[in-house]
């Protein structure tokens, strides 16, 4: 039976298996904790420059 939350239906959602995800499948990150789409990390070397210098404030 589905919920009431504030005078509206609240439908009961299962989690999707680790290895039919959609979002996993198609590569895009997914909210779902342990699923193979959460895990994010930079695939590059470059981290951004060493020292980067302040803007000069603009008189008006």
């Amino acid at each position: 039976m589905p919920r009431r939350k504030y005078g509206k239906l609240r439908k009961v959602v299962e989690l999707p298996p680790k290895g039919n995800c959609s979002r996993c499948r198609s590569g895009k990150y997914c909210p779902i904790e342990g699923h193979e789409g959460n895990k994010v990390a930079s695939h590059r070397e470059w981290s951004g420059p060493p020292k980067t210098e302040k803007r000069k404030k603009a008189r008006s």
